[in-house]
């Protein structure tokens, strides 16, 4: 059975259903890679920080966030170079959608 859009889960309606020990059946994650790039170099090596936020309460798959991580990391990797950056996923899917 396929997954719904991504469209039907989008608006926070009810109270967060979190996976837990007690909701075996949901599968893992999609997203598996938080820290992709330069990680052993320190913060202060790199002259600019960019945040990606969302101005709305709404609900993000875990497809959703890994596709937003491989779409950043091939831009960064075409403009900057291969290990020019640092790129860190700071949201966890801990929600069941």
């Amino acid at each position: 059975m396929g997954r719904r859009p991504a469209r039907c889960y989008r608006q926070i309606k009810n109270k967060p259903y979190p996976k837990s020990r007690y909701c075996r059946g949901v599968p893992d994650p999609k997203i598996r890679i938080y820290d992709v790039g330069m990680k052993k170099k320190g913060v202060d090596e790199f002259p600019y920080c960019v945040h990606l936020v969302s101005w709305e309460k709404e609900n993000a798959s875990s497809e959703a966030l890994e596709a937003a991580r491989i779409v950043c990391n091939y831009y960064m990797t075409k403009n900057a170079g291969k290990d020019a950056f640092p790129l860190r996923v700071r949201v966890h899917p801990f929600l069941v959608l």
